[in-house]
């Protein structure tokens, strides 16, 4: 079951480094670590395997996670299917579950299907479920255990930020390897 508590909001953005510089500025959050054009080991939408090509970048804000996807190319995904041009716009919120798996198959018993699953790496798998018709939106399931690594390492570079430095460039395989930040 997911847990309710939005961990992330994230935006679907034309430029991830510019939406994350201009937020910062404007409203205090960051620093912002950008992955371009991160790679996924899996990447399933609505059911099929196939590519995809975005930056993200990954900030905190308060208590929430702010994230800024790019997308490049035209490959259909789940951040086309509610912004074909590209955006700016919120795309999803993120929760935590226990088991990701349980958490898809209750949503699809409401009625919503999964629109996307992907691997960071090999069995560290997220999924993103199509409730925009109802709530405008998608959400984002993940088991905190995936991700809590990741997670704390932005959140603790937010206590100390000052503005300075407000994009980072961020290789995501360090967490994803290995489970830690470094």
């Amino acid at each position: 079951m997911a847990d309710g508590q939005i961990r992330q909001i994230a935006f679907v953005v034309p430029d991830a480094e510019a939406a994350a510089k201009r937020h910062s500025a404007l409203l205090g959050s960051g620093p912002y670590f950008i992955v371009p054009h991160y790679e996924l080991v899996v990447h399933r939408y609505r059911g099929q395997d196939g590519p995809i090509d975005v930056t993200s970048a990954y900030g905190q804000w308060g208590d929430v996670m702010i994230e800024f996807v790019q997308i490049h190319g035209e490959a259909p995904s789940a951040y086309r299917d509610t912004f074909p041009t590209g955006g700016p716009g919120m795309h999803h919120v993120a929760v935590f579950c226990d088991n990701r798996a349980e958490a898809v198959a209750e949503f699809e018993k409401a009625g919503y299907i999964e629109a996307l699953y992907a691997e960071a790496a090999p069995g560290r798998g997220y999924s993103i479920m199509d409730t925009s018709a109802d709530l405008g939106f998608m959400v984002e399931l993940y088991e905190e255990r995936m991700v809590a690594p990741f997670y704390q390492m932005v959140r603790e570079a937010a206590a100390d930020f000052d503005g300075t430095d407000p994009v980072r460039l961020f290789d995501l395989a360090i967490v994803t390897k290995n489970g830690q930040a470094s």
